[in-house]
């Protein structure tokens, strides 16, 4: 268990008890195990503010280009520091859990407006390189999209770091076949090439804008089955705690920008107690 522990990266630190008043765990899981993960939102401050600072800092020398010596490639290049090394962060952050998904996490980064954001900035920052335009107020238009973006990314790892993390276990014999056709007759998508798949995942569900997913993992000469929760934003949450306290850095932000946090139906569990 020590080393399955280490492999996910366990919370060394007991959680609060507000936290532990607010999770559950429901009876058809009553033979899994939660293995709490390392908080993530700690880890996502210090790339806001960083990045804050080189956003302030490149506007003000965009704004100020026209009336010094200095280059306005300077105030460009300190504002596309400031607004995707918050971006790359967030890749970086979520990699602190094993097994994650940084493609789904890219996918989500720039989706919906990220992505025109994103495309605006490129292309402006295309014309500045190639045709370096002496009007000096062009030099100021990727002032907009920037913050827009900035702003943008800011919720979402406010929203996505903020919510407990965790894996729920349970103990495997790897001689067994696992129970495919029940679990795809209870809702499950069947995504191994195996009826007895090592250490890899084996069936996923779909729920909003999320999935459930099942894998089987070997640690230290013990097999366990693994079930995790992904978010739409590529981080795994622990489907067991209220709604509460899911997104809760920065609530007004998120929610305002259509972060909507959802509890896990007990019903769409259907299937796990073939496995039990």
């Amino acid at each position: 268990m020590d080393e399955l522990k280490k492999h996910f990266k366990w919370r060394n630190t007991s959680p609060p008890e507000s936290l532990k008043t607010k999770e559950y765990h429901p009876k058809i899981v009553k033979n899994w195990q939660r293995i709490r993960l390392e908080p993530l939102l700690k880890k996502f401050l210090y790339p806001v503010c960083w990045s804050l600072f080189l956003l302030i800092v490149g506007i003000m020398f965009s704004i100020l280009d026209h009336n010094t010596n200095f280059s306005e490639f300077i105030g460009l290049f300190l504002i596309l520091s400031g607004v995707f090394s918050l971006g790359f962060s967030i890749i970086k952050i979520s990699n602190n859990h094993e097994d994650s998904k940084p493609i789904l996490v890219i996918k989500e980064l720039i989706n919906r407006t990220r992505f025109f954001m994103t495309i605006i900035i490129i292309l402006l920052t295309s014309i500045s390189i190639l045709y370096k335009p002496e009007n000096h107020l062009f030099w100021n238009l990727i002032i907009i999209p920037s913050m827009i973006l900035w702003i943008e990314w800011l919720a979402f790892g406010s929203f996505y770091f903020s919510s407990p993390s965790a894996i729920w276990i349970l103990n495997r014999k790897m001689d067994d076949n696992l129970p495919k056709e029940g679990l795809e007759n209870s809702g499950w998508k069947w995504v191994s090439d195996s009826l007895n798949p090592r250490n890899s995942p084996f069936a996923i569900k779909k729920i909003n804008d999320g999935f459930l997913e099942l894998c089987t993992i070997k640690k230290d000469n013990v097999n366990y089955i693994t079930l995790s929760w992904w978010q739409k934003g590529g981080i795994r949450h622990d489907p067991f705690v209220k709604n509460i306290i899911r997104g809760v850095a920065i609530p007004k932000l998120t929610k305002k920008l259509g972060y909507l946090s959802t509890e896990i139906d007990i019903k769409t569990l259907d299937g796990i107690q073939l496995i039990n």
